[in-house]
């Protein structure tokens, strides 16, 4: 049986599928300092986002991202940096807590990443990615600590970064998404 869709149906049926799509990921949000950092995950990746060209407050002089950690994403067995801006391709990964000193602080490995190397210069769009294996993972607010460096990258600027970024509720989309099979289920069932 073939089932064709009304003409009303084909916009409704396109909604229903585009708050289909907004549902397999979510996001998080967390602007600080004139710096955005957005997260956003998919199955076992992690996206993180800086965006960070015109940085305020006691960051207003930071020039360089020498390090950030995160925490509170569930369990892992393993992570790599699947994804980095310019520049930052050497980074390294361990699993201390990013403290005042960098990436040198007490481990817990199956809590803590810490990505650390060259820094970066600050800018937008800064794309980080990091896709976990084995553990459970849980992305939706993520602990995120960030070091801001001066223009030669020896001195930490202002202070580390050091906040959850929580996630960004979707209730529209689910509702736009339940309203939109609802009508396409009717409207399928009518013509029938």
């Amino acid at each position: 049986m073939r089932l064709t869709l009304p003409p009303l149906a084909a916009p409704i049926a396109l909604t229903a599928a585009l708050a289909l799509a907004s549902v397999g990921a979510s996001a998080g949000e967390l602007t600080f300092q004139g710096v955005t950092f957005t997260t956003s995950f998919s199955g076992n990746v992690l996206t993180l986002e800086i965006d960070a060209a015109h940085p305020t407050g006691d960051w207003a002089t930071a020039t360089t991202l020498g390090a950030l950690g995160i925490k509170d994403v569930g369990t892992f067995d393993s992570a790599i940096l699947s994804a980095a801006p310019a520049g930052a391709s050497g980074w390294s990964l361990n699993n201390n807590e990013l403290s005042a000193n960098g990436c040198d602080s007490g481990g817990n490995p199956i809590r803590t990443l810490c990505a650390f190397g060259s820094h970066v210069s600050l800018s937008d769009d800064m794309v980080f990615k990091f896709t976990f294996t084995g553990g459970a993972q849980d992305f939706t607010s993520p602990f995120l600590k960030v070091a801001f460096y001066n223009g030669d990258g020896t001195q930490k600027v202002g202070s580390l970064l050091s906040q959850t970024i929580p996630a960004i509720p979707e209730p529209a989309s689910y509702g736009l998404l339940l309203a939109g099979l609802g009508l396409v289920g009717l409207l399928a069932r009518r013509k029938a």
